[in-house]
């Protein structure tokens, strides 16, 4: 026997999307691609709402057989003159205890219906782009903080001297001012000898080439002498700051992108924030109280989405006439769940 393969994330959306559509087919086909996920209840809402507006027959008849396999919660869809009598007088209703939730429902139930938008994927490519852009300017500028901090903080002093000046030619403007100089560590001849080379400033350059042979100090890591400079301002320290600076500043722009991500993607004030799930009623009570207001007690249960199940009671006094009837044991209702302890009878 072939195993039916469960509809993904993107199926769903499809599965949405035609049932909006003005194709009687397109929606047979949006109805067939929902029905392997009837243990929703935003989908099982959304097919009664299907069954009693559907201008098709043929979709309400397909509608009908999927609610049917979960229990027959509507009547057998018929023609369309015997079906709106027959449905005012079968159907039950949804039954809420306060009346005011009818319309919350109705607008969650119209979002979850609604692709994701636009907008809400721009900010959030815009938002990886500045992590990355943000994580490349950092790797940039890591490094040669990573070499200032440890000379700051370890470094020696000793006496390098000039070994060679080198500036941009008229075949290549773009190349920088260099100094090339060497230092020992000791004073003995056998002492090792390091090398190293230096970004800096044009009038640097300019003192340096009318000075002829000097030296100045050098800081480098006793660890490691190879990593060295001279103790003097370099273009290198600007360079260094501007991408720090930078980096700094795309840093904040991510992190603005995705907060701004996170806001617009909040649910709405005017919906519900928990799990819609379906109950039924075991007792309901209407009592009037002293200002003649119906104080209605109702006892019902429904299924967790972990299989178990919760029977509560809820109260609320209703400004009404105590002459209108409770809902009847089986009575269908709606749970706005969030977990086991957390949940509230709309």
């Amino acid at each position: 026997m072939t195993e039916v393969r469960p509809p993904t994330t993107a199926d769903i959306q499809k599965s949405l999307q035609r049932l909006r559509s003005s194709d009687p087919a397109e929606r047979l086909r949006g109805v067939e691609g929902l029905s392997g996920v009837t243990d929703d209840p935003l989908v099982m809402q959304l097919f009664d709402h299907l069954y009693r507006t559907d201008p098709d027959e043929k979709v309400r008849d397909a509608v009908w057989r999927v609610i049917n396999r979960q229990g027959p919660s509507v009547p057998a869809p018929a023609s369309d003159a015997v079906r709106h009598k027959r449905v005012r007088r079968t159907q039950t209703h949804t039954y809420f205890l306060n009346p005011a939730n009818r319309p919350v429902v109705a607008r969650t139930l119209r979002e979850s219906i609604v692709p994701v938008r636009r907008g809400h994927r721009l900010l959030d490519m815009l938002f990886v782009l500045a992590l990355i852009a943000a994580a490349f300017l950092w790797g940039l500028a890591a490094e040669a903080w990573y070499d200032w901090f440890r000379l700051r903080e370890d470094g020696m002093r000793a006496e390098a001297a000039i070994t060679g000046l080198s500036a941009p030619t008229e075949s290549n403007t773009d190349a920088p001012y260099t100094v090339a100089y060497r230092f020992r560590l000791g004073d003995d001849d056998d002492a090792p000898e390091y090398f190293g080379e230096q970004r800096i400033t044009p009038d640097l350059y300019a003192w340096m080439a009318d000075a002829g042979t000097l030296t100045l100090p050098v800081i480098y890591l006793p660890a490691d002498p190879s990593v060295s400079r001279l103790d003097l301002a370099s273009p290198d320290d600007t360079q260094r700051e501007q991408r720090a600076i930078l980096a700094g500043g795309v840093t904040v722009i991510a992190l603005l992108l995705g907060v701004v991500a996170w806001i617009v993607r909040l649910p709405n004030r005017g919906l519900l924030r928990g799990k819609l799930l379906r109950g039924q009623v075991v007792a309901a009570q209407g009592k009037p109280d002293a200002k003649g207001n119906q104080r209605v007690t109702v006892r019902f249960r429904f299924r967790t989405p972990n299989g178990r199940v919760i029977t509560s009671e809820a109260t609320r006094t209703r400004n009404e006439s105590p002459s209108i009837p409770v809902p009847l044991p089986g009575a269908p209702v709606l749970i706005e769940y969030h977990s086991d302890r957390r949940f509230r009878l709309l």
